[in-house]
């Protein structure tokens, strides 16, 4: 079985036959608006890990862990990097999931970059945190072949700027997931605490992955992009 069968058998309990066919549309959109792009990370044969694995990866973070089964979230969850990283813009995802994922999606955008985190304390809203910690998560527990500085780099930001960001989730989730956030923010001081900050873990000097300082590159640099859709 695959990884989108795989998937979808996991959710099909929960949704409707139209939900399942929204929560559809946006895998497929994710995975090919970031086809082109791979992860700081290399599988057990040394290849790049699709980056779109991360995207599904920080989905069922949200569903298995937080255990927090929403229609908006699951579809933001896929969706969280699209606006900043790919041609997919706010306008197609506005069509195709309505205004409430659309706004989920921009907060979580860091479009612009500078002064992203004091928009997203602006927000009143709890899901776009939701899905903020489930990505934050994933990129945590993905470092042990990054190099030490950027590894270092990851936890004094959740340390300094995400930690407050977290608490703000919980103060702001409804009581009927509440002990999901809350398991959530557990789960991401445990994974700061966990990363190794020394030599151990990191690969080996000339891997390719050695150097990285970003979590995605572009995996065909003269890969013709696509139209806007």
């Amino acid at each position: 079985m695959n990884n989108h069968d795989s998937f979808f058998q996991r959710i099909d309990p929960f949704f409707s036959p139209r939900e399942l066919r929204k929560i559809d549309l946006a895998y497929m959109l994710a995975k090919y608006a970031h086809r082109a792009q791979t992860r700081n990370e290399r599988d057990e044969q040394g290849a790049p890990i699709r980056y779109f694995e991360h995207v599904r990866r920080t989905t069922l973070i949200g569903l298995d862990e937080a255990k927090i089964v929403r229609l908006d979230t699951t579809i933001a969850s896929f969706l969280h990097d699209t606006c900043e990283d790919t041609r997919l813009g706010a306008d197609q995802i506005e069509d195709c999931f309505g205004s409430e994922v659309c706004s989920i999606v921009k907060v979580l955008s860091k479009v612009p970059k500078e002064g992203y985190l004091e928009r997203f304390h602006m927000c009143t809203d709890w899901r776009p945190y939701f899905v903020k910690a489930c990505d934050r998560l994933d990129n945590l527990r993905s470092l042990a072949q990054s190099s030490i500085e950027f590894r270092k780099k990851q936890v004094t930001e959740t340390r300094d700027k995400y930690y407050r960001l977290f608490d703000r989730m919980v103060m702001l989730t409804p009581e009927d997931h509440r002990d999901g956030v809350h398991r959530l923010r557990d789960l991401i001081q445990s994974a700061t605490e966990a990363v190794s900050l020394t030599d151990e873990g990191s690969p080996s000097i000339g891997s390719p992955v050695s150097a990285g300082v970003t979590p995605k590159q572009t995996e065909a640099a003269n890969l013709p992009r696509s139209p806007r859709w």
